[in-house]
Parts: structure tokens; sequence; C-alpha cells
């Protein structure tokens, strides 16, 4: 999140505000059981645990926004 310009963070920030916490264990258990997406935020030195949006795009593009806890 913090790489992100001040006006997209806001809006991610918004959105996180916004999300019930039963939603966003949701999206952890189904990032964990995606090998794919867990190597991605391993190699990024991240976890499941550090995300707080994710985005997916009309080409199928998954982007997870993650923040330093």
């Amino acid at each position: 999140m913090d790489e992100l310009k001040a006006d997209v963070r806001s809006k991610v920030d918004a959105i996180v505000a916004n999300t019930k916490q039963e939603d966003m264990k949701s999206l952890r258990k189904t990032i964990d059981a995606t090998p794919e997406a867990v190597s991605a935020l391993t190699a990024k030195g991240r976890n499941s645990a550090q995300v707080v949006a994710i985005n997916i795009d009309q080409n199928g593009v998954l982007t997870m926004f993650t923040k330093v806890t």
C-alpha cells in the first residue's frame, strides 16, 4: 500500500474500511488455497494475513494489495 499513489491508496482504504471481517477471512482462506497466489506473496516477503484488498482486471490478472503488519 505504501507504494500506491495517494489517490489510489485512499480508494483502497475506503474499500478496506467497508469490508466485513468475515469477508476478509474468506478472502485470505481462498488466497491460502491458491498456490500461485501464495507463491506471489511469498516472493515479495508477504503472506495472506497482510492482504487488505484485491482486484481482478478484465484479463483475469489478480492484484493483491498488502499492508505491512
